[in-house]
């Protein structure tokens, strides 16, 4: 095995690692009805109350929880969709950029120090994110590899 093989494995099993952590994750929110209606909005006011930033408490409470019935399904298939592909290795890196986000986004929720979340979690679940997204994580241990033997490399480079 070459350095990069061994590299890209390395990757590939953060990538699996975090495709872990979003199943498991969406099985438990499932199960305590956060993808409801009722359960997603009453999660974004619990994140609103006594938010330190002003737009982002005003964007919880304006426009999420308002929307509830459409974030909250919205939600439910984003991340088992990120779930899946990330365990899967399928597009990879357009999977991986939509975990970095989302989990810049928790992390900017969790900064209501109220809440008593540790958001140094996020920071790293963001590194391992952006890693698995520039280390092309699909490419080992991943139907990636399947997509670059059948379709060659894309001119978008998702995988």
């Amino acid at each position: 095995m070459n350095e990069n093989t061994v590299s890209r494995t390395y990757i590939s099993a953060l990538r699996i690692l975090l495709g872990i952590i979003f199943l498991v994750t969406w099985k438990e929110n499932l199960d305590q009805g956060l993808y409801t209606a009722v359960g997603f909005r009453g999660f974004m006011e619990y994140l609103a109350n006594g938010h330190p930033l002003e737009f982002y408490r005003t964007f919880l409470l304006n426009v999420m929880a308002p929307l509830a019935p459409v974030f909250g399904p919205f939600q439910m298939i984003a991340e088992l969709g990120m779930g899946l592909a990330l365990l899967s290795g399928t597009l990879t890196r357009l999977a991986g950029a939509a975990a970095t986000l989302f989990f810049v986004n928790l992390f900017l929720a969790y900064l209501n120090t109220a809440l008593g979340e540790w958001i140094w979690t996020y920071v790293l679940l963001i590194a391992v994110a952006a890693v698995v997204v520039l280390g092309r994580a699909g490419r080992a241990w991943g139907v990636d590899v399947l997509l670059l033997k059948w379709r060659g490399e894309p001119r978008l480079r998702v995988y």
